[in-house]
C-alpha cells in the first residue's frame, strides 16, 4: 500500500461529467434516510454525474469542482490499494453538499448516533459533505478526509479499528490535496511533536468517538500522528505486511505489535514517545 504515489506530481485530471435530471438519479445502494434526503423538495437538489459519484448540490461551481477533485482522490486511494478491487462496479456513491450551517445542523440533528460536533460524514455509499473553510485547500481537505471512508466502503470488506479508519482519513486530508496539485510533501512539516497524545492503550482499543471536544480533538490528532510514525519513519514493507493481515481479518492490533516487533503496547507507546520528542 503505497499512500499518495497516484497523484504525486500529477495536476487534477480532466473529468467527464454531465448535469442529469432528477428523475434519472441512480438509487442503487442508498438507504432509506438518504433517500428522503434526495427527494426532500426544500433542498432542490440539481445533479452532476460522473464516472463514480453523484453530487447532489444547489451551487453547480463548487460541484464541479468536488465532482473533479473527487474522482481524482478516488484515483489516488484506489490506487493505494492495488490488490483490491471495487466491489460496487459500476454502482455510483453519492455526495450530497451542504452550503448553509442551519440545514448542516439540522442534517446533523437526524441523524441517529451522529457527533453534533460532526462536520462531515460518510454513511454507506452516501458523503454528506459540508462545504466550510476558508480556503478551497481547508474545503478540498475536508473532501480527501471524507473520500477515504467512501473509497475504503467501496473496496474494502472489512471495517477497520477506528484510529485507523481515522488516521488514514486524516493522512489523506492534509496531504492528497497538495498531491492533486504538484506540490511535495510535507510530512517533516506535518509530524512534528505532538504533546497531547492520547495513551496508546485508550487509542488502539477505542470503539467509539470521545464526547468531549478536547478529546475529540486529541483521538484524531494521535491517530493522524500514529499513522505518520508507521508511514514515514518506518520501513513501508512492514506497513504493507500490516495492512494485508488487517484486511485478511487479523485482530489490527496484533497484527500490529507482530509486524513491527513491539512486545506489547508499552513497548510501542515509548517508541511512539521517542517520534514526538
Amino acid at each position: 500500500m503505497l499512500l499518495g504515489l497516484a497523484l504525486a506530481g500529477k495536476a487534477a485530471p480532466n473529468v467527464n461529467m454531465e448535469d442529469v435530471p432528477a428523475d434519472t438519479v441512480e438509487r442503487a445502494g442508498l438507504l432509506p434516510a438518504d433517500v428522503a434526503m434526495l427527494e426532500n423538495p426544500s433542498f432542490r437538489w440539481q445533479h452532476l454525474q460522473t464516472a463514480h459519484f453523484l453530487v447532489h448540490h444547489d451551487r453547480k461551481t463548487f460541484a464541479m469542482r468536488v465532482a473533479r477533485m473527487g474522482e481524482a482522490f478516488y484515483d489516488a486511494i484506489s490506487g493505494d490499494l492495488p490488490d483490491l478491487h471495487d466491489r460496487m462496479g459500476a454502482q455510483r456513491s453519492h455526495i450530497f453538499i451542504f452550503r448553509n450551517a442551519r440545514d448542516w445542523q439540522a442534517v446533523v440533528a437526524a441523524t441517529p448516533g451522529m457527533e453534533p460536533w460532526a462536520a462531515s460524514f460518510v454513511r454507506g455509499q452516501a458523503m454528506y459533505l459540508q462545504e466550510v473553510g476558508s480556503g478551497q485547500s481547508d474545503k478540498m481537505g475536508m473532501l480527501a478526509h471524507e473520500m477515504t471512508h467512501l473509497v475504503f466502503n467501496r473496496f474494502l470488506s472489512v471495517r477497520l479499528p477506528l484510529w485507523l479508519n481515522e488516521g488514514l482519513a486524516e493522512y489523506y486530508g492534509e496531504f492528497a490535496f497538495r498531491r492533486a496539485r504538484g506540490l511535495t510533501h510535507r510530512e517533516r512539516n506535518v509530524f512534528k511533536a505532538l504533546r497531547d497524545r492520547m495513551p496508546m492503550a485508550q487509542l488502539l482499543t477505542a470503539t467509539g468517538y470521545p464526547v468531549e471536544p478536547d478529546e475529540v480533538t486529541r483521538f484524531y490528532a494521535t491517530s493522524k500522528q500514529l499513522v505518520g510514525y508507521l508511514l514515514w519513519k518506518l520501513p513501508r514493507e512492514k506497513w504493507n505486511a500490516f495492512f494485508a493481515r488487517v484486511l485478511a481479518g487479523d485482530t489490527a492490533e496484533s497484527a500490529l505489535l507482530e509486524t513491527y516487533g513491539w512486545a506489547d503496547v508499552g513497548a510501542l507507546e515509548k517508541d511512539f514517545a521517542q517520534f514526538n520528542r
